[in-house]
């Protein structure tokens, strides 16, 4: 095999332009600036994302609900958010399936402009003697649904 001086074959190369990519640098460019300009969208709108809100706890008064005949006493709730404020307008339920309400099954309470809210006049169905945790519900529209579990002694 006959070898050629290099300037001979850089000669050659030069003039061939075949299959090389000429485009390559505006086209990296134009990759650059739009995935630039795409993370700035991103950015924006992350940056204009709201911190997420939530309902932070559901307190009750009664730390044991007394079950006696069936007739669950009142109770007092306190609802406050993520920074522990007061939150009015939230919608407080009882969601245990034995347990319902005379006037309807899907009976609401919602709370006032303290966080407060009384649940009334609920029974239970099926009340053997023994135990059982309430579970109460609290939603509000924009907020992610909180329940509390509260233990109960029937009676």
């Amino acid at each position: 095999m006959k070898h050629l001086p290099s300037d001979i074959l850089l000669g050659k190369l030069k003039g061939n332009n075949i299959g090389g990519i000429e485009g390559l640098p505006l086209q990296l460019m134009i990759v650059i600036m739009v995935a630039t300009m795409g993370s700035a969208v991103i950015m924006g709108w992350m940056g204009n994302i709201d911190t997420p809100h939530y309902i932070s706890s559901l307190n009750i008064e009664e730390n044991i609900v007394y079950i006696e005949d069936g007739e669950i006493p009142d109770i007092h709730i306190f609802v406050t958010d993520e920074d522990d404020n007061p939150m009015s307008g939230v919608t407080v339920r009882i969601v245990n399936s034995q347990v319902n309400h005379p006037d309807g099954k899907d009976y609401d309470v919602v709370t006032d402009s303290k966080g407060r809210a009384t649940l009334k006049g609920w029974t239970l169905e099926d009340y053997p003697m023994g135990t059982i945790t309430l579970k109460i519900s609290a939603y509000k529209s924009g907020y992610a649904t909180y329940t509390e579990e509260v233990p109960g002694v029937i009676v």
